[in-house]
């Protein structure tokens, strides 16, 4: 996929997320003052998603696929924290949860330390 394409791809992503998050404050699914943590939320997992579809062609300028996964991550525990502590929920699940994501990017970097790569 072409680096316009993704920029493309990724700005559409970004316009659904926020569509489909005012649809559900408006019908009142979620509250408004849930709106933002819940678009911050999903488009981290859209970033991790990314990070997916990039690594099997890895553009020489662009972001590196950890780097959008690592990013994803973050904005999904951002997300998912404040929208945890908007819900009247304890404290404890919103460093739960930021614990838990950070935790996942850290077993990533492991593994991505751990790859083999090739002899020239």
């Amino acid at each position: 996929m072409s680096k316009v394409q993704m920029g493309l791809l990724t700005l559409g992503a970004l316009i659904i997320i926020i569509a489909i998050i005012l649809i559900a404050a408006a019908t009142s699914i979620i509250s408004w003052y849930e709106t933002i943590p819940f678009i911050i939320a999903l488009y981290g997992c859209w970033l991790i998603v990314t990070a997916g579809i990039t690594t099997r062609t890895p553009s020489k300028y662009a972001r590196s696929p950890f780097s959008l996964f690592g990013w994803g991550i973050c904005l999904a525990a951002i997300g998912f924290g404040l929208d945890f502590y908007y819900r009247g929920l304890q404290l404890i699940y919103t460093f739960a949860t930021v614990l838990l994501l950070l935790g996942i990017l850290a077993v990533v970097a492991a593994l991505k330390t751990t790859q083999k790569k090739p002899n020239p």
